[in-house]
């Protein structure tokens, strides 16, 4: 197993390593086309430019600092500091183009940049080199010798690799950088641009074969755990399978996202990271990466109809024709059953005929969808076991039980209602004394105690007028279409105002609801606490009444005036 990894490690050392070449010393006068009046740089902006180069030099330092305790390191210690000391050259490449970017755009402007950019161009004509020297240098440090690696170990160490080749890439992108800055600054970067493809080129290649050999790794584990599922090692060596393919991964993809700036076609490489790692990207959005992965599917697919369709359709064959075969069987099962029900002799409700007629005829389509599963290699033994007379039993015996159990489970789970509430549901109303998943005991007004089964409830209309802590006062009051209605309507304020139980939010609501037959109907509407509802109605209808009498307000019963008609006599 180590042997695997040690050979897709070998692989990645494939990364291609260019000789630095020694930088030519020739330098050419860029000829201005158009001569454009340059303006004096405003005082604040020259000092930003100022402090930027100041910047640079303190990293230049910093960097000098690092090459100086890097002398006296071994083991850990000089990889620590070569890490830190990459990671600050990689910071001066980019703080020095993104100074260069930004003079460009000034320059373009009209401000007259001149004396920065001489300072900044020393830097810019050496970088390249110092890059490319970076490069060698990452590339050269890479470590691929996995032989007597622990699973663990496998790990760090593929981690620590996927490390060096992002600061590779973090180089490479500030070259791509450079590309784009160094005609803004008369600086000719036609090397650095085929270097920086030809670099690509190769890399991505060998890190698709990489990721090609870690998936390879991860199916071959699988299948050794597969034949040998007592090895203890194979499922640290899985993890760490499965962990390099996600390095293998990474390293591509970062490789793929440079590539995409210079604008080369990384389909095939897209196409690669979305099938290996399953994810659903942005890419699976190309028309390059869709095309690809449907071609493979149906390479998959054909080669898979192939070699096993043959005998997938003869199986798909076989259980339909026994699913059909049982199908008519079921039929004539239940015919039989039928006549033998309608006998005198057999004294049975028609609800358990019904019940035992559609019994038989599942049954035996039971027993042939289990003969037709059994041909597509599930075991039958387990399931008929017992299963014709357990089936009958149950079905018959608990059908009701069954419902009222799952609507005591709807009722806990959703909770229309809880014990103590006063609750009107499957045609009681009462408060809820005790509940269960079969039935619910309510306790009406009048201390009775009713038993409702639940399936009663949860298939009717439940209300809870107990659920909330607040409730609003129905009453309607009557009174004689000759007395005043502002009066009246300022007795059934202050009836409410006075009243201890009736709740200042919300507001009561008092107006004329109704013209009625014989009576201009008020609505008087307070809120009360929920528990307060019932003391509070009789109480503000008997307080209304006092004062009605009082005040000669009269609260009208139904009239009818009757007619005489004289009859003309004969």
């Amino acid at each position: 197993m180590r042997n695997v990894f040690v050979l897709a490690g070998l692989l990645l050392a494939a990364l291609p390593v260019y000789a630095q070449e020694d930088p030519a010393a020739e330098e050419t006068e860029a000829e201005e086309t158009v001569v454009m009046e340059t303006r004096r740089m405003p005082e604040e902006m020259a000092a930003q430019f100022e402090s930027r180069l100041a910047h640079i030099e303190e990293l230049k330092a910093s960097v000098g600092s690092l090459e100086t305790q890097l002398e006296g390191t071994e083991d850990l210690e000089q990889t620590i500091f070569t890490a830190r000391l990459d990671a600050a050259r990689t910071e001066i490449f980019q703080t020095t183009l993104t100074l260069a970017q930004d003079m460009a755009t000034e320059r373009q402007k009209g401000f007259d940049v001149s004396e920065f950019q001489e300072i900044l161009l020393v830097d810019l004509h050496v970088f390249p080199e110092q890059a490319k020297a970076a490069i060698d240098r990452l590339t050269g440090s890479m470590e691929f010798n996995y032989a007597d690696l622990t699973p663990q170990q496998t790990v760090f160490k593929d981690r620590l690799l996927l490390s060096k080749v992002e600061s590779v890439d973090e180089i490479l992108d500030t070259l791509i950088t450079y590309t784009e800055v160094a005609d803004s600054m008369n600086l000719d970067a036609s090397e650095e641009l085929e270097f920086v493809t030809d670099y690509f080129a190769e890399s991505a290649a060998n890190r698709s074969v990489f990721l090609e050999v870690a998936l390879s790794q991860v199916v071959l584990v699988r299948s050794t755990a597969t034949t040998l599922p007592d090895d203890p090692e194979l499922p640290a060596w899985l993890a760490a399978a499965e962990a390099r393919v996600g390095v293998a991964s990474a390293a591509l993809q970062s490789n793929v996202d440079l590539m995409n700036r210079l604008e080369i076609d990384t389909s095939r490489y897209r196409q690669q990271i979305v099938t290996a790692t399953g994810e659903l990207t942005t890419d699976i959005l190309d028309v390059g990466v869709i095309a690809g992965i449907i071609g493979q599917w149906t390479s998959s697919v054909a080669e898979f109809g192939r070699t096993q369709g043959p005998k997938i359709l003869f199986r798909l064959l076989l259980v339909l024709l026994i699913l059909f075969a049982f199908f008519h069987l079921s039929k004539l099962v239940q015919r039989g059953v039928e006549k033998a029900l309608q006998s005198g002799k057999v004294q049975l409700s028609h609800l358990l005929k019904r019940m035992i007629v559609s019994t038989a005829k599942n049954l035996v389509m039971l027993l042939g969808l289990l003969i037709a599963l059994s041909q597509i290699g599930i075991s039958l033994g387990p399931l008929l076991a017992g299963l014709g007379i357990a089936g009958f039993i149950i079905g018959f015996a608990l059908q009701d039980t069954l419902s009222n159990f799952a609507s005591g489970m709807m009722i806990l789970i959703y909770r229309p209602f809880d014990v103590g509430d006063f609750v009107e549901g499957g045609g009681v109303t009462g408060r809820v004394d005790r509940m269960s998943l079969v039935n619910t005991t309510f306790k009406t007004l009048d201390n009775q105690v009713i038993i409702v089964p639940n399936n009663m409830i949860w298939q009717n209309v439940v209300v809870n007028v107990t659920a909330q802590r607040t409730r609003r006062v129905d009453m309607t009051f009557g009174i004689a279409y000759d007395d005043d209605i502002d009066k009246a309507k300022a007795i059934l304020k202050d009836a409410v105002d006075n009243h201890e139980a009736c709740l200042d939010s919300p507001e009561p609501n008092i107006c004329v609801g109704g013209l009625g037959e014989s009576s201009v109907d008020l609505y008087c509407r307070p809120w009360v606490r929920t528990d307060d509802y019932w003391p509070t109605y009789w109480e503000l209808t008997e307080i209304v009444k006092k004062r009605f009498d009082e005040e000669g307000i009269t609260i009208p019963f139904p009239q009818r005036d009757v007619h005489m008609i004289p009859q003309p006599e004969n």
